[in-house]
């Protein structure tokens, strides 16, 4: 069987540094007005929790085989997934701009948070005890730890080093990205891209300024 990034063909940008940030970064382009859904099918669920580190192979193929055998279940796994994603979303823009998150946003994130903890158990591998999810084959098992590591990144230390993409004051980006760098100075969410758009865009207009005509005094 194929595996989840052959069938969906999907590459996910990474970049974030969290799990849940990456997740939210699942909607590309301008998010209120021109969106670029990444989330497409349930198998573009699995292939992002296979490039995040969440899903094995095989549990991959098993989430794969259910959701072709439940599409109207996967159908609404999907679109919990992307509620949950943009109230999660919304939650941290209110946090960066200083201000109050949404009820309704808080309510759904503490309700999958509820579903994720419901699910956590305590298992002896080896010399080891590890955390594991009870029902791991089930098709909303792929929320569980995007929800976790929502409330945890929102409650920890970290909280103060989410940014939103500097894009987002043209609207072009929406993406949010944990700043590491030692001054806290990292703006984009990727130079490549965004930060190289925002430079051209200031390249192009000095250059615009400088061959402006003077008036004759």
């Amino acid at each position: 069987m194929a595996s989840a990034e052959q069938r969906a063909g999907q590459v996910f940008d990474l970049t974030g540094g969290r799990l849940s940030l990456d997740f939210v970064n699942t909607l590309g382009g301008q998010r209120l007005t021109r969106p670029k859904e990444q989330l497409a099918s349930y198998a573009d669920l699995v292939s992002f929790a296979r490039q995040a580190g969440i899903l094995n192979p095989d549990r991959a193929r098993r989430l794969l085989e259910q959701s072709a055998r439940h599409p109207k279940k996967a159908a609404v796994v999907l679109e919990r997934a992307r509620e949950l994603r943009e109230a999660i979303y919304r939650i941290w823009v209110a946090q960066i701009r200083a201000e109050r998150p949404a009820d309704a946003d808080m309510e759904l994130l503490n309700a999958r948070l509820a579903d994720s903890l419901k699910q956590q158990r305590v298992a002896k591998h080896g010399e080891r005890f590890t955390l594991t999810w009870a029902d791991e084959d089930g098709l909303e098992s792929l929320l569980w730890p995007i929800a976790k590591s929502a409330a945890e990144l929102l409650t920890g230390e970290e909280a103060q080093q989410i940014r939103e993409c500097e894009a987002s004051s043209t609207g072009e980006c929406s993406w949010l990205f944990i700043d590491e760098t030692r001054n806290h100075s990292k703006r984009w969410c990727s130079m490549a891209s965004c930060g190289n758009r925002a430079k051209a865009r200031r390249h192009y207009q000095r250059a615009r300024e400088g061959a402006e005509p003077h008036g004759h005094g």
